[in-house]
């Protein structure tokens, strides 16, 4: 492997300056013409290189925003939805709110009525030892 890089870096010194002494052999005229060639096929070159880097950096912005536009479409999905989760919990909270507190309400209400139907009643129960006694012995009989 070291052989064929040596014969390569030498093959690559020879090419070199036998171009160099056939350059230097040439007239002015074709000296010239080679160099303007050279620098016509250089332009060239930096000419296509730019094309291919405005062309890549579009093809970067056109990835960017179409990237923007579906997150931002994802968000408001996104939005829309936990608001109608959140409209269903809040609704769901307030019924069973509403629901519960006219609960509490009417057995309150009830309870009061009760309560002044007892009073109304000025008998009072009274348990005493002896009544327990006495319902076992009705029992056992």
């Amino acid at each position: 492997m070291k052989k064929a890089g040596l014969f390569l870096l030498g093959l690559g010194a020879g090419a070199a300056a036998a171009a160099y002494v056939a350059y230097r052999k040439m007239d002015d005229e074709k000296t010239k013409q080679l160099v303007n060639n050279t620098v016509k096929t250089a332009n060239d070159l930096k000419d296509r290189a730019l094309d291919y880097a405005f062309y890549a950096l579009d093809s970067v912005d056109d990835v960017k925003d179409s990237l923007q536009y579906k997150t931002s479409d994802a968000k408001s999905k996104i939005k829309d939805a936990a608001g109608k989760v959140n409209d269903n919990v809040v609704n769901k909270a307030q019924y069973y709110y509403d629901e519960g507190s006219t609960q509490f309400h009417k057995a309150a209400d009830n309870l009061r009525s009760q309560v002044r139907n007892n009073e109304s009643n000025d008998e009072d129960v009274v348990i005493t030892p002896d009544f327990l006694k006495d319902s076992k012995k009705d029992s056992e009989k």
